[in-house]
């Protein structure tokens, strides 16, 4: 048994809270283990402790009974707040809609108004894929970057 459970029994049989079965297997336990058997007894000690001192200085637990009162529970049988919900939730949606439309549509134009930056002159050598002639796939192909400045100033 963990401690935190042993503890959380003994303290619950001191205000007698356990059935009489859960105290007679509790008192099987600690019989048949001593240091379950002494956290029990410092447990009991420290609850007497408590229990003379809050007997001779009251003051120190300032206990206000409390009064149980019957919260009445209201619920409304119009759909009015379900349907309130709903349409805010429409309203967000529309709104990102539109917005993300306008934004998108603001970022093409831009893209589109920009030219392509002219291609400088590389060390490296570049390929791109094309269909094989003999018609079995893809090929990776050489492109001669001299022809595609010639085609570019075209």
């Amino acid at each position: 048994m963990k401690s935190e459970s042993l503890h959380a029994l003994i303290i619950d049989q001191h205000f007698g809270e356990l059935s009489p079965e859960a105290a007679e297997l509790l008192e099987l336990h600690l019989a048949s283990h001593a240091e379950a058997r002494s956290a029990a007894m410092r447990i009991q000690q420290t609850l007497g402790v408590t229990r003379d001192v809050v007997l001779r200085h009251p003051e120190l637990a300032c206990v206000t009974s409390l009064e149980k009162r019957a919260v009445p529970v209201r619920r409304s049988s119009t759909m009015i707040p379900w349907l309130a919900r709903a349409a805010a939730v429409l309203l967000l949606a529309a709104l990102t809609g539109v917005g993300g439309f306008l934004v998108g549509r603001s970022e093409s134009q831009t893209v589109t108004e920009k030219k392509a930056a002219p291609r400088k002159e590389s060390p490296w050598a570049r390929y791109r894929m094309t269909f094989d002639p003999a018609g079995d796939g893809m090929q990776v192909v050489r492109v001669d970057t001299a022809k595609l400045e010639d085609q570019s100033i075209r």
